[in-house]
């Protein structure tokens, strides 16, 4: 398995959530990655958000249903 590691933001310091990004970049046709179930704009601006905000996102990747 590969383990994500925190990354550093040039702005905000250490970041500790880190991407649940699997390598698997195809999009649906509402643009949420079929991989990581992140939409597009999720995605871009991953890199800006607070932890807090990743976090949210992270706990709601796992009842997302992106096949609707």
């Amino acid at each position: 398995m590969n383990e994500k590691q925190p990354i550093q933001s040039p702005t905000r310091g250490l970041l500790c959530v880190a991407s649940p990004c699997v390598d698997i970049c195809k999009y649906n046709k509402n643009n949420y990655c079929v991989g990581c179930k992140r939409h597009s704009d999720e995605i871009t601006g991953w890199i800006n958000y607070s932890d807090s905000m990743r976090e949210a996102i992270m706990k709601d990747l796992d009842s997302r249903n992106i096949d609707e």
